[in-house]
């Protein structure tokens, strides 16, 4: 392991420890808030919030193995000869739970949006990309177990690299399977911007939800990222890389903003109770300011203001 640069390993295994940290407590914090818009305030929860909670607990398992990988390397435990093995065993099964997360929340966005879309060739789309998310997911997770045979034996097939799918295989699946999720990010937040801007809200309404709607296109970004990387996820011969650490940075990135900007976009009927409330509030102390004002006044001098509002 000589050829690792263990100090630029430990400053990326901080970098995914924090990154970790805030996005698993915001995305608590969005998926719980959104949950409570469709139980509480709308009333209508749908196949999409279930496929959100889904991924959210997927999402949890990928990053409790993430942890895993970090304190092993904290502790130095990643880079001796001895326990490699596990590692490659975290690392992959990391792999595998980024797939199976990214798959359900690219259903879930889809599901939601098809709440909404009426047009036949709207929902045509949107049932094409999520079939093909689905199915290729499927796939992708399937080679990413089976690459080197029997599954149980995955870690030591990887020490010999003869045992396993060809390297250009696995990657160029990435590859699609990265580009696939490009597309339906980009499908998702254009299809329904062009909707939007035809409708007969008002223009501050389009302009956050348009905004809103925006955030959904940060997951593709960590995308795009993600495939700079992707190589990293090759692993074999006993060796770990720098890339190996940013690609796992880009691909904790996408579906935790993904998450968090899916369920901010359910969050308006929320901001409009939390401003009718607000008003009402306001509206209730100043009557009682001007109750409490009332009686403070003489007779004589709530004449006076009588006859002065009185007057044309």
């Amino acid at each position: 392991m000589a050829s690792v640069n263990v100090q630029e390993l430990v400053l990326l295994g901080k970098i995914v420890f924090v990154l970790i940290i805030v996005l698993v407590l915001l995305s608590w914090i969005a998926v719980a808030l959104r949950l409570w818009v469709r139980f509480k305030i709308t009333k209508s929860p749908g196949w999409d919030d279930a496929a959100m909670v889904v991924t959210l607990v997927l999402f949890n398992v990928y990053c409790a193995i993430i942890f895993v990988i970090t304190f092993r390397s904290a502790d130095g435990e990643l880079f001796h000869k001895k326990d490699l093995r596990v590692s490659l065993m975290y690392v992959q099964l990391a792999e595998i739970f980024y797939i199976l997360t990214t798959t359900t929340l690219k259903i879930s966005l889809g599901l939601f949006f098809l709440r909404v879309l009426t047009k036949r060739w709207q929902t045509a789309i949107f049932h094409a990309i999520l079939g093909i998310s689905a199915i290729y997911g499927l796939f992708y997770v399937s080679i990413t177990i089976l690459q080197c045979g029997n599954p149980a034996r995955l870690a030591d097939s990887f020490m010999q690299a003869d045992r396993c799918l060809p390297k250009a295989l696995l990657l160029t699946s990435g590859y699609v399977y990265g580009i696939l999720n490009i597309v339906a990010d980009w499908t998702f937040v254009l299809i329904p911007i062009a909707i939007l801007i035809d409708s007969d809200i008002d223009r501050r309404a389009k302009i956050s939800v348009s905004i809103v709607m925006g955030l959904g296109a940060i997951g593709s970004v960590a995308s795009i990222f993600r495939l700079f990387y992707l190589e990293g996820l090759l692993i074999g011969g006993g060796a770990l890389s720098a890339a190996s650490v940013k690609v796992t940075i880009w691909a904790t990135a996408e579906p935790g903003t993904g998450i968090i900007a899916a369920s901010v976009a359910i969050w308006r009927p929320l901001f409009r109770k939390m401003a009718v409330d607000v008003r009402d509030k306001v509206g209730v102390y100043q009557s009682r300011k001007a109750s409490r004002v009332g009686p403070m006044l003489d007779p004589g001098t709530q004449s006076q203001m009588s006859r002065l509002l009185s007057h044309p």
